[in-house]
């Protein structure tokens, strides 16, 4: 992992962001960084 320090995983709500977070960070020993859901605009659209 040292060639590629950093991954990004974006997609549409329920798409398994977060599914496949879980099995990289098991896979490599990696730290996740979370987006604070509260935070982004785009959800106040959806409610």
């Amino acid at each position: 992992m040292e060639k590629y320090p950093y991954i990004v995983i974006e997609g549409n709500i329920g798409s398994g962001k977060t599914s496949l977070v879980k099995m990289l960070t098991k896979e490599f020993s990696a730290h996740a960084i979370y987006e604070e859901f509260s935070d982004n605009p785009f959800t106040k659209i959806l409610c």
